[in-house]
């Protein structure tokens, strides 16, 4: 279990940003329900169990921070992107802006990709810190999306 946060006002902001902007997104669009729409459901809820499964329930945080007992995994949806969580996040509201592409949802996916990209930039600089391996792991992966960022 975790001890400390090296920065906690900006790890709980991250992850309070994160979860209030889905629940905005949620407030002012329902979710489609189209077949392509639930298509994007469907593989973001299958990578985001696929990342989960693959890095062992409880080893894995909504909290940038690294535990102490981290260790890197590469298998699975890690052998291609480093943040497949948050790729299935994106992945999941992006038919949002797709049917209701009104300012504000557009502002509040922005805000949300944003946010996912801060945190995960932060993540990272703390997992280079902590992580034997990991910068090595940077190089032959992605970030969100497979062979493009």
């Amino acid at each position: 279990m975790r001890t400390s946060l090296k920065h906690p006002v900006l790890s709980l902001t991250l992850v309070a940003s994160q979860f209030g902007l889905i629940a905005l997104l949620l407030w002012q669009a329902p979710l489609p329900f189209d077949s392509v729409s639930l298509a994007f459901y469907l593989v973001a809820t299958l990578l985001g169990l696929w990342a989960v499964k693959t890095m062992h329930l409880g080893h894995f945080n909504i909290v940038p921070d690294p535990m102490p007992d981290i260790n890197l995994v590469t298998s699975g949806p890690y052998a291609k992107i480093r943040h497949p969580m948050y790729s299935a996040i994106l992945i999941f509201f992006a038919p949002t802006i797709i049917h209701f592409p009104n300012q504000i949802v557009i502002i509040l996916y922005t805000l949300l990709v944003i946010t996912l990209i801060i945190k995960l930039l932060y993540e990272e600089r703390l997992l280079v810190d902590s992580l034997p391996g990991y910068t090595a792991y940077k190089t032959r992966t992605k970030r969100l999306l497979p062979f493009l960022f």
